[in-house]
């Protein structure tokens, strides 16, 4: 008996698309990061920390099961 299994060698057009959302907020984290840490503090920074926890809390609704 053959048995034939499924590998997840190639990512589906889902995965690379969540790993490329995933990627660009770890870049935008860590540029808001960089900036606060800095001490700069504007409506844009405080726009763009609000945007990002969207996009994190969009996210994490998309990868419940």
């Amino acid at each position: 008996m053959h048995h034939t299994c499924l590998t997840t060698d190639h990512p589906t057009a889902r995965q690379r698309r969540l790993r490329a959302i995933v990627k660009r907020l770890v870049i935008e984290l860590g540029y808001l990061e960089h900036c606060l840490a800095a001490g700069l503090e504007d409506a844009n920074l405080q726009t763009a920390a609000l945007s990002i926890d969207t996009a994190i809390d969009c996210l994490n609704e998309h990868l419940v099961p």
